[in-house]
Order: structure tokens, then C-alpha cells, then sequence
């Protein structure tokens, strides 16, 4: 893949994004305001187990982004800061709920810096999904909950249905 010139107009939002919540999406939104070019994407770890395959990761992704035409969906399984460099990024983008999130953010930032020299920054959560992570999300659809106001509308029934195996 060509590498394209990298660029502090260009961030790069990674998450496994299972499923994508609002808080996912007020980072995306609010990102793409600030930046030229917002990449977001769908990374994975092998240690983690996902209830969404990467592919439908994306797909949920797009449809929810259809509407903001600088923001591109990928998928990627290496190191952030060489996707990050294959995209043009010069910016990881972050999103933090907590002191927690931010201390073990920061650890990232510096690393990712020095390894490639690509900054990080920070969003705080708004503060209605502050509370918000996939994990909670698949909590309460696990058990039938209504899940309408922490993941997208377009994509309640694909997490319900993922759910109801």
C-alpha cells in the first residue's frame, strides 16, 4: 500500500468498536469538525474475543458515519502508529471518560510518540456518555435491555440479533 504524506490535518480514531456506541460517535463527530481527514479504525487484538467480526464492525461503522464525508472506516490488526503512517496521520485521536482512561492513555501517547513521533490528542466524553463502553452495552443487551440512546439507531437490531443467539 502507497504511504501518503503525513499530516497534522489528518487523525486516526482506532477502537474495536464492539459494537461502536454514542460515545464512539460524539468523539468521531466532534474529530471530524477539527480535522481535514478523520480515518477511523477497526483495530484487533488476538487476545480478545469479539462478537463482531471485523467486516461487520466496519459495515455497523459506515453506515453510522454515512453522513460526514471527510470520515474513511478501515480495518487493521498491526501497531496503530503504521497505520497511523499508511494513512497520512499525523494525529491519534482519543477519546477519555475518566482519570483512569487518561493515565493509561497517556502511557500510549508517549510511547506512540516516541516510537513514531505521532502525537496524541485528547477528548474528554461529553458528559451523558461518560458511563458508556461496549462492555455495557453488550451487558444490557445480553439481557434484553433497551440499548436505544448508547448505540446509533441503525444499529440496535445488529447488536440485538448478535445477542438473541
Amino acid at each position: 500500500m502507497m504511504e501518503r504524506s503525513v499530516s497534522s490535518r489528518v487523525a486516526i480514531y482506532a477502537g474495536s468498536f464492539s459494537p461502536p456506541t454514542n460515545g464512539h460517535m460524539d468523539i468521531i463527530e466532534r474529530g471530524a469538525k477539527l480535522y481535514d481527514r478523520l480515518v477511523v479504525a477497526v483495530m484487533a487484538n488476538p487476545d480478545k474475543q469479539y462478537l463482531f467480526s471485523p467486516e461487520h464492525r466496519v459495515d455497523m461503522l459506515r453506515r453510522c458515519l454515512a453522513h460526514l464525508p471527510n470520515v474513511a472506516v478501515v480495518q487493521d490488526g498491526g501497531l496503530l502508529i503504521d497505520l497511523a503512517k499508511r494513512e497520512g496521520a499525523g494525529v491519534i485521536l482519543r477519546g477519555v471518560r475518566s482519570a483512569a482512561d487518561l493515565e493509561y492513555e497517556m502511557q500510549l501517547a508517549v510511547a506512540n510518540r516516541g516510537m513514531s513521533g505521532v502525537e496524541t490528542v485528547f477528548l474528554p466524553a461529553t458528559p451523558q456518555y461518560g458511563y458508556l463502553s461496549s462492555t455495557i452495552v453488550n451487558g444490557f443487551a445480553m439481557h434484553g435491555g433497551d440499548i436505544r440512546g448508547m448505540v446509533p439507531d441503525a444499529i440496535v437490531a445488529d447488536v440485538m440479533r448478535v445477542h438473541q443467539k
